[in-house]
């Protein structure tokens, strides 16, 4: 991580400034440093969004009262360090539910309105259609039109097609995919540049919520960013690494949230 000596900002500020555990000096540190440094931004918030996610599935629970077995285990400690030892155990029990339900890889946990597939279906098909020579899509970039529209039906909303011209990537085509939520189809549309590097946008029906955050997730060699907007996922996947594919995977997701 980035940072100028004296103020050098490891993940565990990152991490105390999500629990909201830091100084306000020091907390205007990390302040300064998420303004300079959208990746580390982008890993705050999705740490935010997944607390405030797990607060809200657990909140029945955070007021039952803690279980006899628990409260026997330090029965024997003094009363003074009983609540403190609790909180503690309260802290590391979140921080394992954050660690191991979230990223594959390194990616953050998905909440409630974002189907865990989804990266994952769309990491599977980069992995299966980005390597093919002859057949890479079904409809080729030269039918436009006519595979937006197609797609556009089968998947259920007016899809539109991001231009990476900017950064590189032309339109190769697209095609239809099996998926496992909504209507069961997904759209995949296939970018390349100049050196034969491939990225695809996967979209898919049937996801809950309205929840746009900008997530990361990993599978194998692939690496996806993906959100989800209006009841539908999206995906955007390439093999290229988590720095290389952010600023692509910005530009297609203010092309299609705006």
């Amino acid at each position: 991580m980035s940072g100028s000596p004296a103020t050098k900002v490891t993940e565990a500020d990152l991490l105390a400034y999500v629990d909201d555990r830091l100084p306000p000096e020091r907390r205007a540190d990390i302040e300064a440093h998420l303004a300079l440094n959208p990746e580390d931004a982008a890993r705050v918030a999705g740490w935010q969004n997944q607390a405030d996610d797990l607060r809200v599935h657990f909140a029945a629970g955070l007021d039952e009262p803690v279980p006899a077995a628990l409260t026997a285990v330090f029965a024997a400690q003094r009363p003074s360090l009983l609540a403190p030892v609790l909180r503690i155990a309260a802290v590391l029990g979140l921080v394992v539910l954050g660690a191991g339900a979230g990223w594959f890889g390194r990616g953050a946990m998905a909440p409630a309105t974002v189907v865990a597939a989804l990266p994952q279906e769309a990491a599977r098909a980069h992995l299966v259609y980005s390597k093919e020579v002859l057949h890479p899509v079904e409809v080729p970039a030269r039918e436009e039109q006519h595979l937006v529209a197609w797609l556009s039906k089968r998947v259920g909303t007016a899809l539109k097609v991001p231009s990476l011209t900017a950064q590189g990537y032309g339109l190769v085509g697209g095609r239809l995919l099996p998926a496992s939520s909504g209507n069961n189809a997904a759209a995949q549309f296939m970018y390349e540049n100049r050196q034969g590097q491939r990225l695809t946008l996967y979209v898919r029906s049937g996801e809950g919520g309205s929840d746009t955050s900008f997530r990361f997730a990993g599978e194998g060699n692939a690496a996806a960013f993906y959100w989800v907007d209006g009841g539908f996922g999206y995906a955007l996947t390439g093999e290229a690494g988590r720095e290389a594919l952010l600023p692509m995977a910005r530009v297609v997701y203010e092309q299609l949230t705006r």
